[in-house]
């Protein structure tokens, strides 16, 4: 019984240290090789941290979102904003996220909220994301990831476009409004149209005018030459294509603050000169820019 039986147990023994090896070695390639589904989860520029839904209303309010908006948030969470928007006021809505349970997440919240007919969300990097049709733009992100926004922004969006950011600035692009909430600051901004360049246009007169003028975002510098004389304009500003400054100048024998409003479309801009103190009407004007003189306003 024992001789016949060794030579069986030295089998059964020698199966089990073969198989020993060859699990070891399957667990090796493993370990090597992952399997190609369990992807590691994306690195994020900011961590996901939800608005409330206190903010994410003023956020709407502030930028005055209405049924004839298309409203894209860059790093879109869990949805919230635009599915807000698509659901009290009827506006279309874009999300954008790198996270994909973040953008499962929006969809299933979407659907719950009956809108998903409004929006869309998309698994994108919001830096390569295509921005041009939206009209207004939605920020929850870090200052340093609003400032490498900020060209795209600028050179992208349509002037007019309004943009709020959550808790953070865009350096020195100066908001056109703040406003607290909960003890978080709304940043409000309006993109400018570029209106740097040279513009010229005649006088009722019949002088010669021409319009020099440097634009750092909404802020604008530059000087006004009627004829042979120049003057510096003042309290120049934009909001998207709209332009306002003043000039002083002289006019029958005393000084008078003019002020200039118009609009721009392409290279002419139309609008009215009021003479601020005296009380005359409006005069019109029509000026128009040498494409040659514009200088770019997104780096």
């Amino acid at each position: 019984m024992i001789l016949d039986g060794a030579p069986q147990k030295r089998g059964n023994f020698l199966n089990l240290v073969v198989g020993l090896g060859v699990s070891l070695l399957l667990a090796a390639c493993s370990l090597a090789n992952p399997p190609k589904d369990s992807a590691k989860k994306p690195e994020l520029d900011v961590p996901y941290e939800p608005t409330s839904h206190g903010i994410a209303k003023e956020m709407l309010n502030l930028a005055g979102v209405t049924s004839q908006d298309l409203v894209y948030d860059l790093g879109c969470g869990d949805g919230r904003i635009v599915i807000l928007a698509a659901k009290e006021r009827g506006a279309r809505g874009v999300g954008v996220d790198l996270d994909p349970e973040r953008i499962r997440e929006s969809k299933k919240n979407a659907k719950a909220a009956g809108v998903n007919h409004l929006v869309q969300f998309f698994e994108q990097n919001l830096f390569e994301t295509d921005i041009r049709q939206a009209t207004v733009v939605m920020l929850y992100l870090y200052p340093e990831v609003n400032l490498r926004l900020r060209p795209k922004l600028l050179r992208e969006l349509r002037p007019g476009t309004r943009i709020v950011s959550h808790s953070h600035t865009m350096g020195d692009w100066e908001d056109d409004e703040t406003r607290r909430v909960e003890g978080h600051d709304l940043h409000f901004f309006v993109v400018p149209a570029n209106m740097t360049g040279t513009w010229r246009w005649q006088e009722p007169g019949g002088a010669p005018v021409s319009l020099a003028l440097s634009q750092k975002f909404q802020r604008l510098k530059g000087s006004l030459t009627i004829g042979a004389e120049t003057y510096p304009i003042r309290d120049g500003s934009l909001r998207g294509e709209s332009i306002f400054f003043r000039v002083e100048r002289p006019l029958q024998g005393q000084r008078q603050v003019f002020s200039y409003e118009g609009r721009l479309s392409g290279n002419t801009i139309q609008g009215k000169i009021t003479a601020d103190e005296s009380g005359q009407g409006a005069n019109r004007w029509e000026a128009t820019r040498d494409p040659s003189t514009i200088v770019s306003i997104a780096e």
